[in-house]
């Protein structure tokens, strides 16, 4: 296997996003299915754009009592969510509609923003705590493995006197909508994203973030090897996954015969080569991507915040 141009460090990067996306996942509106829960994202961090375009913008809405007012933030039409997400319009318009008729957001000729009364609501408060919280442990995890060592991040002009949950927020969803297209256009769609992300991380749960360990020999890969790998059944995926289990075992097939995963003795796994082909790819945008996330973070104050909060040599 070729792995000279991917580094340990790369891939143990890959390896945490890969869990703070399904982190990420696991903690959406369980009210919603997986793909409206995806458009309502799209929908809000396409609405905030305008609103936040500037550094000033990002402070000043950036505290959890103050996301930014409807006459602030822009509707976004129907086609251009549906152009994101690379979904069919006609879906895209359906499913729209229905979460019109649940209230969830507001459509009418000029298009569609989730109203700002969405952000008051005790739900949305938690989410935006969860994900200003999984970007702290995200950035612990990425200190720990020497990512910022030839990244300094820059101090904040301003030292804010509240937490900056919001912006944070806005900033790690724009990472994550971002990361997830360029992985989904590897497996196909969001579906076969979501099932590959889980049956890769099932597959080496417990071994750590730095994967290319002296355990596996000087020359090891940074990529465990698939021998080292626990096969999962469908059953076992469809369940830590939430989807049928059905549609499961319809859409690993699919994969299989396009060598994205593999059944062995026990269940599936995704093979290294595969893993590799993926990782070369997605590394240099994933580099680039969390490093703006992370300065983003530092303007602001969050990552001020969170260091003070939990210094790294005291942090897990």
């Amino acid at each position: 296997m070729n792995h000279g141009l991917l580094t340990s460090t790369e891939s143990a990067a890959l390896n945490i996003t890969r869990a703070a996306l399904l982190e990420l996942w696991q903690g959406r509106d369980l009210s919603l299915d997986p793909m409206d829960a995806l458009l309502v994202a799209t929908i809000i961090q396409a609405n905030v754009d305008a609103a936040t375009a500037g550094f000033d913008d990002q402070v000043a809405f950036g505290p959890l009592d103050r996301p930014p007012p409807d006459i602030a933030r822009r509707r976004v039409s129907v086609s251009r969510v549906a152009d994101s997400l690379d979904l069919r319009f006609e879906t895209v318009r359906r499913r729209i509609n229905r979460l019109k008729t649940k209230g969830m957001i507001i459509a009418d000729p000029a298009g569609v923003i989730v109203p700002e009364s969405y952000f008051y609501t005790p739900a949305n408060a938690a989410t935006v705590l969860a994900i200003d919280d999984l970007a702290a442990r995200t950035y612990r995890r990425l200190t720990h493995l020497g990512f910022f060592d030839g990244r300094p991040l820059p101090s904040p002009p301003d030292h804010p006197q509240e937490h900056p949950h919001r912006a944070v927020a806005r900033y790690f969803m724009s990472y994550a909508l971002r990361m997830g297209g360029e992985m989904r256009h590897l497996c196909g769609d969001y579906m076969n994203l979501l099932l590959v992300l889980n049956l890769s991380h099932l597959n080496t749960a417990g071994l750590g973030d730095a994967r290319g360990t002296a355990a596996d020999g000087p020359d090891s890969s940074p990529l465990v090897i698939d021998a080292r790998k626990s096969p999962i059944s469908i059953a076992a995926l469809a369940r830590e996954s939430a989807v049928p289990f059905e549609t499961t075992r319809r859409r690993l097939a699919r994969l299989a015969e396009q060598n994205i995963c593999r059944m062995v003795d026990g269940g599936y796994i995704v093979p290294a080569d595969t893993l590799m082909t993926f990782a070369l790819t997605l590394a240099p945008s994933n580099e680039m991507n969390l490093t703006r996330l992370y300065r983003n973070c530092a303007m602001v104050g969050a990552v001020a915040g969170w260091t003070a909060q939990a210094p790294l040599s005291e942090a897990s």
